[in-house]
């Protein structure tokens, strides 16, 4: 499962973000579907802000700079809450897989024995991570916790998950909560990524509402 990991996870610690904290309207508000290339479908609230093409490509050399790591990609998708700072984000992003691994891979890789796919996933991550977290600690990031690794569904299909906490860029003395949710697909894999600080209920409302409403084809 080794170089099935690798292979998920060649962008890892790539997709970090320069997660901005975010604050939600404390009124209702409604939401927005969006369709991200037809393959992904969400709802974000109408109060957030959803970045354009050349702000993308902002936060893809604002994440190089931030983790000293190259970015082989750029969001496809990248919204967050406003104003800034921000409480909570979302970012969705289409990787190439080479070899290509289905979703019935990752299936049977699971149901033969998951405790050794969650392990070589920790062990990848806990290799590579070190780079990221020394290019953070030199922005003033440290990292909160342990890191979590899952295999959960979301939007109808299989994820490999890592959950993560750092504190806050804007804000030291909160935590934001970062989950990457792995889909292979076949030649390529959507990774979607949702950020919140810990302890906002108006982040961690916006958060579920919006984890809930994605689907994945």
């Amino acid at each position: 499962m080794m170089n099935k990991a690798k292979t998920i996870f060649s962008a890892l610690c790539l997709c970090l973000l320069t997660s901005l904290a975010f604050s939600v309207a404390a009124q209702p508000v409604g939401y927005t579907k969006l369709n991200v290339k037809g393959r992904v479908q969400l709802e974000v609230p109408n109060n957030w802000t959803i970045s354009d093409a050349e702000q993308r490509k902002r936060i893809k050399e604002q994440s190089e700079k931030l983790t000293g790591i190259p970015n082989i990609h750029t969001a496809s998708l990248s919204a967050q809450s406003y104003p800034v700072p921000s409480h909570a984000m979302v970012r969705v992003s289409f990787i190439s897989m080479e070899p290509p691994l289905s979703q019935e891979d990752v299936r049977q890789e699971v149901q033969g024995n998951k405790q050794q796919v969650l392990k070589d996933l920790a062990d990848f991550w806990l290799e590579e991570s070190p780079v990221m977290w020394t290019a953070m600690a030199k922005n003033g990031v440290k990292e909160v916790g342990h890191p979590r690794f899952a295999v959960e569904p979301i939007g109808g299909q299989t994820a490999l998950i890592i959950s993560y906490g750092r504190t806050s860029t804007a804000n030291p003395a909160e935590t934001m909560r970062v989950t990457q949710y792995h889909v292979p697909l076949g030649p390529e894999k959507t990774l979607i990524t949702l950020s919140y600080i810990e302890g906002n209920p108006q982040a961690i409302a916006a958060h579920n509402r919006l984890k809930s409403s994605i689907v994945i084809r």
